[in-house]
């Protein structure tokens, strides 16, 4: 009757109120899955001589205000998961792994970097998109070319950070000027 009550846990008096008996785990979810990729770097840089003479490799011969370099030997390649890292952290994983033996060039690479100097290039071997040097110019353009990196996967993909070389840009400063003066 009215008196009898039971008390155990499997009666329940409106089911849509109850909650599941076994709640699904929280998942992370993960839209691609981790991939640690060899990404090759190499650079083409501009050093102006008495400002950086720590990095000439001119020693002994006739001074010039003007030093291209670039890596001899060429750098091993980087490890990383392309897809988990945001523009930033890239370029700073890059520029550590590529100043890891030489103190003056990763101070050289980070004050160019932000000073908004250096230009990157990606390339992927044999792709429609990136298969010639592409400027990566910002967050989305990064996305575009870590997610076309991935895809690639095991295609060499390969960064280069180049600058623009002072002495032509002195010229095309000169020729500017000089073509305003007669006009």
């Amino acid at each position: 009757m009215f008196g009898t009550t039971s008390n155990v846990s499997s009666r329940v008096l409106c089911e849509e109120t109850q909650a599941p008996e076994s709640l699904p785990l929280p998942t992370t979810v993960i839209s691609k899955t981790p991939q640690v990729s060899l990404i090759s770097l190499d650079y083409i840089l501009y050093i102006e001589l008495s400002k950086h003479f720590q990095l000439s490799r001119r020693q002994g011969l006739s001074p010039i205000k003007w030093e291209k370099i670039v890596p001899s030997p060429r750098p091993p390649p980087m490890e990383a998961n392309i897809v988990a890292l945001t523009w930033p952290q890239f370029q700073n994983k890059a520029i550590i792994h590529l100043g890891n033996q030489c103190g003056y060039l990763r101070t050289f690479l980070f004050n160019n970097h932000h000073a908004g100097n250096l230009v990157w290039l990606g390339y992927i071997k044999d792709h429609r998109d990136y298969g010639v040097d592409v400027q990566i110019d910002g967050v989305l353009a990064f996305l575009n070319f870590s997610n076309a990196a991935y895809d690639a996967f095991p295609a060499r993909v390969a960064v280069k950070i180049t600058m623009d070389n002072p002495t032509q840009k002195l010229y095309e400063d000169a020729m500017r000027a000089h073509v305003r003066s007669i006009s």
